[in-house]
C-alpha cells in the first residue's frame, strides 16, 4: 500500500493517539515532539490541510508554496537515532494535503536529548532523566578517538555532497598521521555511533545527526566552534621532469598554512592511479602542473583520464601550465593529437605478431594511448580556457594568482 493510499483510507477518521489533524503548518519542535511520540508509542500519521474543529472535519487543502520540508527536516536532526519516516504531498478531494507517516521504533527515540510519548492524544515528555546517545560503555571505548572523530564529522559536515569519503579520505583528513587500518576503525567507530550515513558499507558520508551532534559537544563534548577549520587539502600532480617545480610549489603550500601532498611516482601502476584518484577524492583542489613532458606522459595522462571520468574531481583542478607547453590555438593542440595517434600505431605494429599472452601489459598500455589519443582534443581544450598563468610566473609573484582563486572560493 502506498502512502496516499494509507492516508486516504486514515482521513475522516476522528484523531486518535495515531492521527493528528493540523490546519496550519507546526513549529519544528512541535513536529519533532509528535514523530518522536509516535516512534515510541504506536507509530502514527500527521496530515497537514485539515481543519478539526469541535469533531468536524474539514479538508482546508494547502496553497502551493507550503514550505513544510524545510521545518521538518529541521526536526528530523534532532532526533535521535535517526528515523525513516514516510512523507510528501497527496491529493484528496481535489485538496493539496501534506502526510507524514512514522513507524513505531525498535528501541528508544529521543527529540532533543529527551523522550517523549503520546497517550489519551497528548504528547508528553517520559518522567526519567535525558537519555543519553550512546552508553557508558561505548563512550568509554570512544574517547581516546575522540577528538579525531569529531575532526572527521567537522569534515563531513563541511563537504556535505561527499558520500565517498573512505580511509584514504581519512587519512588526509588527520593529515596523514595515521596507518589506513586505524583509519578503517575510526570509519567502524562512526558507523556504530550512528552519526554518518554508510553507503555499501564502504563509504560514509553526513548523516541528519552529524550537524546536531557536533553542536551539543561531539564525541570530545568541546562542540564545533572548538573545532577551527581544518587547513585546506592541496594535491599536485606533475611530471617527473618537474618534481623541482613541483617541490617548490608544495613546500610554499606548507609554510602557507595548507596541507600539500605530491603525486608518488615511486608506486606501482595500479596502486599510482588508485592512489592518485584516492588523493583527488579527499582534496579541495588539485594543482596540475601541465607541461610537455606530462601531455606525452601515459601515467600522467591516464590519471587525466580518471579525472574526467569523474565529473565532481573535475570541478576540484587547477591546471597551471609550464612555459614550455603551448595548447592555445589549435595547431599546437593538433601537434599532441598527433603524438598520440603515432604512439598507438606503433604500439600495435610492434605487439601485432605476437602472441596475446606475451603481450598482455603491452596490449593494456596500447587499449590505454588509444583512449589517451581519442580524449586529448578534448581534454586540451577544455584546459586551455582554464589556464590564465604560467607555473614560472607564479613563482616569481609568490603564486598570488593561485592564492587569490582558491581562497575566493
Amino acid at each position: 500500500m502506498t502512502l496516499e493510499e494509507y492516508a486516504i483510507k486514515q482521513i475522516g477518521l476522528p484523531e486518535s493517539n495515531r492521527l493528528k489533524y493540523e490546519v496550519l503548518l507546526p513549529s519544528s519542535i512541535e513536529i519533532g515532539k509528535l514523530i518522536c511520540a509516535y516512534a515510541n508509542t504506536d507509530g502514527g500519521l500527521l496530515v497537514l490541510g485539515v481543519l478539526n474543529k469541535n469533531n468536524i472535519i474539514s479538508i482546508k487543502g494547502l496553497s502551493d508554496d507550503f514550505q513544510v520540508e524545510i521545518v521538518v527536516k529541521n526536526s528530523m536532526v534532532k532526533i535521535f537515532p535517526a528515523l525513516k519516516i514516510e512523507r510528501g504531498f497527496i491529493t484528496y478531494e481535489g485538496k493539496k494535503l501534506y502526510v507524514l507517516k512514522v513507524e513505531k521504533a525498535s528501541e528508544i527515540v529521543t527529540f532533543n536529548d529527551i523522550q517523549y510519548e503520546i497517550s489519551y492524544k497528548a504528547i508528553k515528555k517520559v518522567a526519567s532523566q535525558k537519555v543519553s546517545n550512546y552508553n557508558i560503555k561505548s563512550t568509554e571505548e570512544i574517547m581516546p578517538y575522540a577528538d579525531k572523530l569529531d575532526t572527521i564529522l567537522k569534515f563531513l559536515l563541511d563537504n556535505p555532497k561527499r558520500i565517498n569519503v573512505n580511509k584514504y579520505t581519512i587519512r588526509e583528513v588527520l593529515d596523514n598521521e595515521i596507518s589506513l587500518s586505524e583509519a578503517e576503525q575510526l570509519i567502524e567507530k562512526l558507523k556504530e555511533s550512528k552519526y554518518v550515513k554508510s553507503y555499501n558499507n564502504k563509504y560514509i558520508g553526513i548523516s541528519i545527526d552529524t550537524a546536531m551532534f557536533l553542536e551539543n559537544g561531539g564525541f570530545s563534548g568541546k562542540g564545533l566552534n572548538s573545532l577551527q577549520s581544518s587547513p585546506k587539502n592541496i594535491f599536485v600532480s606533475y611530471s617527473w621532469k618537474q618534481k623541482e617545480t613541483a617541490s617548490k610549489l608544495y613546500n610554499f603550500l606548507k609554510v602557507k598554512g595548507y596541507n600539500p601532498s605530491m603525486d608518488d611516482h615511486n608506486l606501482a601502476y595500479k596502486d599510482k592511479i588508485s592512489t592518485f584518484m584516492e588523493s583527488i577524492r579527499a582534496c579541495d583542489y588539485a594543482v596540475l602542473i601541465i607541461s610537455d613532458d606530462y601531455l606525452k606522459s601515459l601515467n600522467c595522462m591516464t590519471e587525466v583520464l580518471h579525472i574526467l571520468n569523474e565529473r565532481e574531481s573535475y570541478s576540484k583542478i587547477l591546471p597551471i601550465r609550464h612555459e614550455n607547453v603551448k595548447i592555445f590555438n589549435g595547431n599546437d593542440r593538433i601537434k599532441y593529437i598527433h603524438f598520440w595517434k603515432t604512439q598507438v600505431e606503433e604500439s600495435t605494429a610492434l605487439i601485432e605478431n605476437l602472441d596475446r599472452i606475451s603481450t598482455i601489459e603491452e596490449s593494456k598500455k596500447l587499449k590505454i594511448a588509444s583512449r589517451i589519443y581519442q580524449d586529448i582534443g578534448d581534454f586540451l581544450n577544455t584546459i586551455a580556457d582554464m589556464i590564465t598563468f604560467t607555473i614560472e610566473k607564479e613563482e616569481e609573484v609568490s603564486y598570488h594568482n593561485l592564492l587569490d582563486y582558491m581562497e575566493k572560493e
